[in-house]
């Protein structure tokens, strides 16, 4: 009894952290309509301001604590409002989800750079003397006070909401912006306020929770932002209250399975899996209002681009003109090091080109790609290594064995759209992950399987032209998808699901369609990736990578074939660009993480259409007409 009540108080002081936290995220969530993937990541940054105020200068605990979350803390998150998501009202669903993944990249940039990547210990706020508890049992001084700071400042924001005048306010614009926006309230300073207000509250979840977990800027910003959307999704992004009793739950479910769970192998990876089983779950089962509602909006992209474009004539001599260089590139340039990089970036392109056809020609978000790499790759290692297989054999059937994934989703994704179908693609990654890619009859013992290169691709030259032939097929697949019927067809549904139904379009065979045939493409990206480095390895497929890979995709040109291609070189060939500066290497995530906010909130359409529009430029200096109007360009799906 005693340790059931211990770990059930334990549970609550970690959950209610987690709870505090849910409530921010899901407030700044009502407000802007944006879902924040970099939450853990300001968690984490405010929680180095804190390390640095309190180990490196000296400042008192709590006066540290009261600086960073009352003072920087809502500063930081009045100017994020600010410059950055109130630029981004109006964009698809999917620009918002990069753009906070950016912010999270570009915070992990700026610790590393002024920090560095190693992990520290962070002084707590209360004492850990043991003090005893109903039924006997003990229990740390700091983990009680956690909970009941977390459940004050929950009250306090309760409170703030239901009785005061600025609470009124935040209700309305959190009900509807625009109706409140004509009864003169100020929604841009009620956005702000609600951003600074989350963005405290991130910093206060990185103050309790790094003294038990280590500050570290790579693992604590997933950590924290997993378990918040579990706990988030239980209110299903709109009740605070119910997103409060999520993190409770999560909590409480994390200690049980921790303290008395006795499984081993996959099922004893379940403590770990526990956010992504509740996302998973109330997300497949939401009432149909609620997953309508998370359709978002229009995936008309506002950008500068007029509606023009150049011949198909012309079109075809650059993709001809591109291709050829890159096959001649070899035979211009003996330097193994640039023909790596150039591979390197070749097999991400086909990578990009999977979540092209997805979300570019579709409007369905994904990003659980690393899931259908891993299936794929550990399935080609396995066919070859225990079964003896011949290695194109091995090849092809171990990328149709991810075909199977994508059909599952995209069953899903009859069900669920827009943002709720992009959580439930990054649960269903990280389960993969979790649940079997880390166990040891998977991925070996020691985290890798053996993945040779097939015969007449054994040389690194040889190898070069494999992928390249990989990504031209692929690149005709895509562009004769997207000029045929059924390229037509998804158009359709991905700019009105519900006309589409009235026409008669089978929905169901459409969706399952696009997701297997893009998890397909990965699949061969996947497999080639294991196979350049000879082995398929469980570190190249944590899930994080799915949000850099459609992150590097958007910001090449996700509604694009040449988006991809981009994509792909830009990926590939930056170290090897800037291998002699070793200032463009530290700050290589700044970079990355400017051009996910900033830069993407300018122009959606990423690196491609920037080219796209010099290249229009250069046609009309040849007596290229220039259209009379200029209109939006509709690159992607849209409401329903």
């Amino acid at each position: 009894m005693e340790d059931f009540l211990r770990t059930l108080l334990i549970g609550l002081a970690t959950g209610s952290v987690y709870a505090l936290a849910s409530v921010g995220l899901v407030l700044t969530y009502k407000t802007s309509r944006i879902l924040n993937l970099g939450y853990g990541a300001l968690a984490m940054f405010t929680t180095f301001v804190y390390w640095q105020l309190t180990v490196q200068w000296g400042v008192p605990l709590w006066l540290s604590a009261l600086i960073v979350i009352l003072v920087i803390a809502p500063l930081l998150g009045l100017f994020l409002d600010a410059q950055l998501f109130r630029r981004l009202e109006g964009q698809p669903i999917v620009i918002g989800l990069i753009a906070t993944v950016g912010l999270s990249v570009l915070l992990q940039g700026i610790v590393i750079k002024i920090w560095t990547a190693e992990t520290r210990t962070v002084p707590s706020l209360f004492p850990q003397t043991p003090i005893k508890i109903v039924g006997g049992a003990t229990l740390g001084t700091d983990q009680v006070l956690i909970l009941v700071i977390s459940l004050g400042a929950a009250a306090a924001l309760a409170a703030m909401l239901r009785f005061t005048r600025i609470g009124v306010a935040f209700r309305a614009v959190v009900d509807n912006r625009a109706v409140a926006g004509l009864m003169s309230i100020n929604t841009n300073l009620i956005s702000g306020l609600a951003w600074a207000l989350g963005t405290s509250f991130a910093a206060l979840t990185g103050i309790l929770l790094a003294p038990r977990l280590f500050l570290d800027p790579i693992t604590l910003p997933f950590f924290i932002i997993a378990f918040l959307l579990g706990a988030a999704i239980v209110g299903y992004l709109e009740s605070m209250p119910l997103a409060f009793a999520g993190g409770l739950l999560i909590g409480v479910a994390q200690a049980f399975l921790v303290q008395y769970g006795t499984f081993r192998g996959v099922i004893g990876n379940l403590d770990n899996a526990t956010p992504f089983l509740i996302v998973t779950i109330m997300l497949l089962f939401a009432p149909r209002r609620l997953r309508r509602a998370a359709t978002g909006g229009s995936f008309v992209v506002r950008t500068r681009e007029l509606a023009e474009h150049a011949s198909p004539v012309a079109r075809m001599g650059v993709a001809v003109a591109l291709f050829s260089f890159i096959a001649l590139f070899p035979v211009l340039s003996d330097s193994i090091s640039w023909q790596r990089s150039l591979t390197f970036g070749l097999i991400h392109a086909l990578i990009f080109l999977s979540l092209v056809i997805l979300t570019g020609f579709s409007g369905q978000i994904s990003l659980g790609h690393t899931a259908f790499l891993g299936i794929a790759s550990f399935s080609a290692a396995h066919f070859v290594s225990d079964l003896g297989w011949p290695v194109w054999l091995a090849f092809i059937v171990g990328a149709f064995a991810a075909v199977p994934a994508g059909a599952l989703l995209g069953l899903v994704a009859v069900r669920l759209h827009g943002l709720f179908l992009g959580l439930v693609t990054l649960a269903f990654a990280f389960m993969a992950h979790d649940l079997f890619f880390t166990e040891p009859f998977v991925s070996g013992r020691e985290g890798s399987v053996r993945l040779p290169r097939p015969p007449g691709g054994e040389s690194d030259l040889a190898f070069y032209y494999v992928v390249l032939a990989f990504l031209v097929l692929f690149v005709v697949v895509a562009a004769n998808l997207r000029s045929g019927r059924t390229g037509r067809v998804l158009a359709a549904l991905r700019d009105s699901e519900t006309a589409g139904r009235s026409l008669g379009i089978n929905v169901v065979k459409y969706k399952v369609f696009i997701f297997s045939l893009s998890a397909f493409i990965a699949a061969f990206g996947g497999i080639l990736a294991g196979m350049q480095k000879e082995s398929a390895n469980r570190l190249d497929f944590i899930p994080f990578y799915a949000i850099v890979y459609l992150t590097v995709a958007v910001l090449g040109g996700v509604f694009h074939i040449g988006g991809a291609i981009a994509a792909g070189l830009f990926y590939g060939l930056y170290r090897q660009v800037f291998r002699n500066v070793p200032f463009m290497l530290d700050i290589q995530l700044i970079l990355f993480g400017l051009g996910a906010t900033l830069a993407l909130a300018q122009n959606p359409e990423g690196m491609f259409g920037e080219m796209r529009r010099g290249g229009n430029a250069v046609l009309r200096a040849f007596g290229h007409r220039r259209p009379p109007a200029a209109e939006p360009l509709p690159v992607a799906g849209g409401r329903e």
